[in-house]
């Protein structure tokens, strides 16, 4: 059991967080850089907004784990507390590794409580050739008879290839939950930012371990791999963390296959690029269903008034549903975010035949 003190890095609140995260980082003996992208937009009280990437260990190390937080905004607590507990627990790094922690990728989302962006862009659907014919989906079918009432949440949460439909992304309905959007966002442009400073060509090898909340059973951890089955990354995927990976395009995930994925980014900068989301259940699909369409609603409405005690229902119940604060889940989400950490340190720095020899 944790005590209440090793809990504490946790906040349900961007600007909580952030204070938590750059307190540690700034007194922290294996952080070598921070740097600091400031968003355009402000927080609901007026605060400023960054994604803050901090760089630990050896920078032109061969090896480098990127750790993320908050592409989803509102579940940026989850992975801010993982990052913040890691800073505070490590002393030093092995000498052939670099971690890279990317904190609060969407800022807006995770100081609005919204999964969101600012443009109303699901960030994690955006990342597509935006100068090609942009995929279609059944998403919106699916909406459209929620909207007019021919179907509701409950039915939509129980059958899961309706939700998996709905889930996948699509870049019609700006009004409509997984809009990806219709140009790169400005947390995807970080990203590419990030990417061209890593220099994956230069490195041997690079895994990147992406926090999430809301999908799965209560607490648990499930690491999903979104690599084609017959790749050496997915391989790679397997080798270091065995039966506990998911694949969705074998059916064997919480997740369905998605469009437009964080993923599909880094994917494309090599082989010896291993991606893994690191997905946190809480209360099940229904419920998230029910958080989400309220958020949606409330924005779509016209300007969010913070100081509203609708506007605050629905956020702290967006809060509440994708970093509960319950010690409980804490503990197994503190728990399983070291152990995959430690494994993938581990299993980057355990021998040459984990890099380009596999």
């Amino acid at each position: 059991m944790y005590a209440d003190a090793v809990l504490s890095v946790f906040s349900q609140r961007y600007a909580g967080a952030r204070d938590k995260f750059i307190s540690l980082v700034e007194t922290s003996s294996i952080v070598e850089k921070l740097s600091n992208f400031p968003h355009p937009l402000k927080g609901p009280k007026n605060e400023k907004l960054f994604c803050d990437i901090a760089w630990a260990g050896n920078l032109k190390a061969d090896k480098v784990l990127v750790v993320v937080s908050g592409i989803h905004g509102v579940e940026g607590g989850v992975g801010s507390a993982i990052q913040s507990d890691f800073v505070s627990r490590h002393r030093r790094l092995p000498s052939d590794v670099c971690v890279v922690l990317v904190h609060a990728l969407n800022p807006w989302g995770f100081a609005w409580a919204s999964r969101n962006d600012e443009q109303g862009i699901d960030v994690n659907r955006n990342f597509v050739d935006f100068n090609s014919k942009l995929p279609v989906s059944e998403a919106t079918e699916i909406w459209a008879e929620l909207q007019k009432g021919n179907t509701d949440i409950a039915t939509i949460a129980q059958n899961r290839q309706q939700f998996d439909l709905l889930s996948e992304g699509q870049y019609e309905k700006p009004d409509m939950p997984y809009y990806g959007g219709k140009e790169a966002s400005w947390s995807r442009q970080i990203v590419e930012q990030l990417v061209a400073q890593i220099k994956p060509a230069n490195r041997k090898q690079i895994m990147v371990i992406d926090i999430h909340s809301g999908l799965g059973p209560y607490g648990y951890g499930e690491l999903i791999c979104d690599h084609p089955v017959d790749s050496k990354a997915h391989d790679y995927a397997v080798e270091l963390f065995g039966a506990t990976v998911t694949e969705p395009s074998l059916g064997n995930s919480s997740s369905g296959t998605k469009l437009g994925l964080h993923d599909y980014f880094w994917h494309s900068q090599g082989e010896h690029v291993c991606y893994l989301t690191l997905e946190f259940g809480s209360f099940g699909n229904q419920q998230m269903l029910k958080v989400l369409s309220d958020d949606q609603k409330l924005q779509q409405s016209g300007k969010v008034d913070w100081s509203d005690d609708k506007t605050l229902d629905i956020k702290h119940a967006m809060q509440d549903f994708f970093c509960p604060d319950e010690k409980q889940w804490q503990e197994l989400v503190l728990f399983r975010g070291r152990q995959v950490i430690e494994m993938a340190l581990d299993g980057l720095t355990d021998n040459a035949n984990h890099n380009n020899g596999r």
